[in-house]
Formats: C-alpha cells, sequence, structure tokens
C-alpha cells in the first residue's frame, strides 16, 4: 500500500518531520526526489514528494515562488531538511493550494533525509532494515534514559519507527531461545510481541527483547539487592566456623539482618526432570530458582532470605520468638516448592528444620533441614518437605555436620578408605556402617546387605586393614558409626 505524508508524520520518531503549511495528506507518495535549491522544483518529475537539500539561506519571495510551482506541477509535497519558519504569505499559499510543507525541529543531512524517505516509499527489504534500524537505535536511547518507566518508553518509541504495537506478553510460554524472549538471568519471563510480522519486526525484535531484559535485570538487582547481599551473609554464618562468628554477627547488625531473632530454614534440592546431570543444566535451574522464590516470598508476611549454596536453594524465615513461625514457613515453601515444579521441568525435594533462636540456632536449624532434605532424597521421597525424626538423633548428626571442625575429624577417620577410590569407599562405609548397626553380628549384616556372611566377614577384614581399627575397643566403634552415619546422611 502506498505511503501518505500523514502516515510519515506519524513516524516523527524516524523522520522527526513536523507539518509546518498545508494539510497532512493521505494523498499516496508516488516518488521522492531530490532538489539542491528551490530553483531546480521545476526540473523534478510530477507527482513527486520533494526533499530541499541546500536550505540554510533562502528569502521569503522564493520560497513563494517555489509553493506555487510545486503547486502548478502537482507536487505530493515539499519537505526542508533545516528547520524552517514560513513567512505568512507562504503559508497561506501553502494551505491554499493544500500542499504540505515540511520541516525537521533540528538540522538533518539532506542526502540521508532522502535516502530515508525514499526507503520509507519504496518500502521492501530497503525500508524494512531502515525501520529496524532506527526502532533499534530508540530503544537504545530509551534504555540509556532509564526511569521508572523506561520499558514502557522503550516499547512505545520502538512501535513508532515500526510503524505497529510492540508490547510484552507474559501470559504465554516462551523459551530461551525465543527471538522475542524476555530473559532474567537465564529465565525467559516474557515474550515480546509486534502487531505486524514483516522483515523489519523479525529483524529488531531480539534486539529490543535483549534491551527490556536488561532493564528488567537492572530493576530486580535493584529491588532484590539488600536481600541477595543479607542471603550471602546468611550463607557465611551456616557454613563459617564457630570462632568466626562474631564477626559475621557484627556485618548482620549492619546491614539490618535479625540475628537475634528467631529462624526456621528450609533446604530445597531443585533437580531436572529428566535427569539431565549437565552442570550449565543445573546452574540455570538454579538460577530460576532463586528467582522464582525471592519472586514468590519478597511479597509474604515475614523476613525471608533465599540464597544458593552449592547446588541447593536455602530458604530462611526469621521472626519474634513465640510466633506460629514454623508453621507458616512450612506452609509457604510448600507453596514455593509448588510453584518450581509447576512448569513440569524440575522436581524439588526439601527438608525443613527446627525454630531455632540467634545465629547458632540459625546453623542449626540450617544443619536440619540439610539433613532432612538428604534423608528424602536418598530415600525417593522426591516432592516432599522433609522434616527432622522425631528421636534427635539427625538433629544430633546434623549439629556435628554443621561444624567444620567435627566434619574434618570424621571425614578424616574415613580417609584410608576414601584413598581407595569414590566407588570402593562407598561400599566400605556402607559396609561397616551396616555391621556397627548389627552389633558386629555378619549375619544380622549380610541379611540388611542382601549378602552371604562369607562376603561380609571378607569386607570387613579389608575396611578395618585399611584403617586401621580396632573393633573390639568400644571407642573406636562408637567413634566410626558416628561417622559413618554422617557420611551417609551427606552422602
Amino acid at each position: 500500500m502506498p505511503q501518505t505524508i500523514a502516515e510519515m508524520l506519524r513516524r516523527q520518531s524516524r523522520f522527526g518531520l513536523a507539518l509546518i503549511a498545508g494539510p497532512a495528506a493521505e494523498v499516496p507518495i508516488r516518488h521522492v526526489a531530490g532538489a539542491d535549491t528551490l530553483a531546480a522544483i521545476e526540473r523534478v518529475p510530477q507527482d513527486s514528494l520533494i526533499v530541499v537539500l541546500g536550505a540554510e539561506s533562502i528569502s521569503g519571495y522564493e520560497i513563494d515562488v517555489a509553493i506555487r510551482q510545486a503547486t502548478s506541477r502537482g507536487l505530493t509535497g515539499l519537505v526542508f531538511a533545516a528547520p524552517m519558519r514560513l513567512p505568512i504569505t507562504a503559508t497561506r499559499l501553502a494551505d491554499r493550494a493544500h500542499l504540505p510543507v515540511l520541516a525537521p525541529d533540528s538540522a538533518r543531512d539532506g542526502a540521508e533525509l532522502l535516502l530515508d524517505i525514499d526507503r520509507f516509499v519504496r518500502g521492501g527489504a530497503s525500508d524494512a532494515l531502515a525501520r529496524a534500524e532506527s526502532a533499534i537505535s530508540l530503544a537504545q536511547q530509551a534504555a540509556e534514559e532509564g526511569g521508572a518507566d523506561a520499558v514502557r518508553n522503550l516499547l512505545d518509541r520502538a512501535a513508532e519507527a515500526l510503524g505497529c504495537r510492540v508490547r510484552l506478553d507474559e501470559t504465554m510460554p516462551v523459551g530461551e531461545s525465543d527471538p522475542g524472549a524476555v530473559v532474567v538471568g537465564r529465565q525467559p519471563v516474557a515474550r515480546l510481541v509486534a502487531d505486524l510480522d514483516d522483515d523489519a519486526t523479525r529483524v529488531a525484535l531480539p534486539a529490543i527483547a535483549a534491551l527490556v531484559s536488561r532493564l528488567r535485570q537492572r530493576e530486580l538487582n535493584r529491588r532484590f539487592a539488600p536481600a541477595l547481599t543479607r542471603a550471602g551473609l546468611i550463607v557465611q554464618i551456616v557454613l563459617c566456623d564457630r570462632a568466626q562468628l562474631p564477626h559475621l554477627v557484627e556485618q548482620a547488625f549492619q546491614l539490618d539482618l535479625p540475628v537475634e531473632q528467631t529462624h526456621v530454614a528450609a533446604w530445597l534440592k531443585v533437580q531436572d526432570a529428566r535427569g539431565e546431570a549437565s552442570l550449565d543444566r543445573a546452574r540455570q535451574i538454579l538460577d530460576e530458582a532463586e528467582l522464582s522464590a525471592l519472586q514468590v516470598l519478597h511479597a509474604k508476611p515475614g523476613d525471608w532470605h533465599v540464597a544458593t549454596l552449592g547446588g541447593d536453594l536455602v530458604v530462611v524465615c526469621t521472626g519474634p520468638a513465640g510466633t506460629d513461625l514454623h508453621r507458616r514457613a512450612r506452609a509457604e515453601v510448600q507453596r514455593l516448592m509448588e510453584a518450581l515444579t509447576g512448569r513440569g521441568d524440575v522436581v524439588v525435594t526439601g527438608g525443613i528444620g527446627t525454630p531455632q533462636a540467634g545465629p547458632d540456632g540459625l546453623r542449626q536449624s540450617a544443619a536440619e533441614a540439610r539433613v532432612a532434605a538428604d534423608s528424602a532424597r536418598a530415600a525417593g521421597r522426591h516432592g516432599t518437605l522433609a522434616e527432622t525424626d522425631a528421636t534427635g538423633l539427625r538433629r544430633i548428626l546434623a549439629g556435628l555436620s554443621s561444624s567444620p571442625l567435627s566434619r574434618d575429624l570424621l571425614a578424616e577417620m574415613l580417609g584410608p578408605l576414601d584413598a581407595m577410590g569414590a566407588a570402593r569407599a562407598k561400599v566400605g562405609v556402607t559396609t561397616l556402617s551396616a555391621y556397627l548397626d548389627a552389633q558386629s553380628s555378619p549375619t544380622r549384616t549380610a541379611e540388611t546387605l542382601h549378602l552371604h556372611p562369607n562376603a561380609v566377614a571378607y569386607r570387613i577384614r579389608w575396611i578395618t586393614e585399611a584403617l586401621g581399627a580396632d573393633l573390639a575397643d568400644p571407642d573406636t566403634r562408637f567413634a566410626l558409626q558416628l561417622a559413618c552415619r554422617v557420611r551417609l546422611l551427606n552422602a
């Protein structure tokens, strides 16, 4: 469909032209021609839109004559490449002849303006590229300006250059490789959609979507930066040596992290539902889970913190003592797990600790949650939010596991088995644990492990030789049983 003066004026962000006389005509533009001077107008083809390239010093009389010539030759309109203030006589002549006269707010390169208008009129690949370039350039300007409405301004400017509405659709399923995908971190959160599907929108949308992604990421960084800083400190508190705790508590007070209150920690293991084990996929899953958790829990009552630790997600709910903190935390974490698994591509197995006060309580609750999550996964209870056992044994083991010194001492006891390789160490720890649990009975151990008693006896011989351990000594048996239990809980 032929383009018109009115349509060109609607693309103000692209051409920068304004109507200074005559009507915004819907008359089709058939040709575009350039004229170095006003006198050259008499030589251009009829039905042309004339772009006057040299218009720096023109008298009012010359403009009057040019408008009369353009009218008599049936030209579509007159475009100046420099700002122009028409004399009153010229304005009246153009209005009476219904001749559109246009000029920019600031000087433009005449040849560049002529080329841009010619592309616009001709259409095709050349115009599509020009529209896409203009849309991307205007979107970049809006992104650099920033502000609270940066995304909205960006989309409006891009839409004006493309000649169609551009919007964000946050309801449609979207993949990371979708050309219009808006990705925060590594999680697709929306899709950029143009009401017109042509070469220009297909070229421009990926670049514009990338700009929107950057603005969304910047917005989330500002929104969650304090929470992420406090979450990093929580990870340090959970993992640190006991001697480092006072220094970290001081930092917590500076960040307004209420470590003196009561904490309930949840430990979530997020895995690919298809069993894909690549490091890249695991990182993507964890990034998406962290972002979802921040968004889900941000508006919830209470003080929530979300952190990643290794390949797991740690969620901590903090509140005053005496409140029903555990019940509320469990309900919200359960809803979070449902939200994470709602897409169907991940499986989440979790554990939740008991309410504990102070920084030591935070460490204890996190250790309980981790043991509960590990136990649930080892037992194949995927998708559940497990709690610590009623006997308190796992809480004791969790406490030992949370202490770096205890972990190192217990790991040192099993070090000779680890030196034999991961597979052989696993066989050794599993056999030794079952043997000690069975009160050193090869028969009962064989029943537990589905082995022949002679096989159990053989294994115990090489295990004790490797460890250099005397299993007749009660203290040795107790220490090794403790080390095996902690190792298997964390396996």
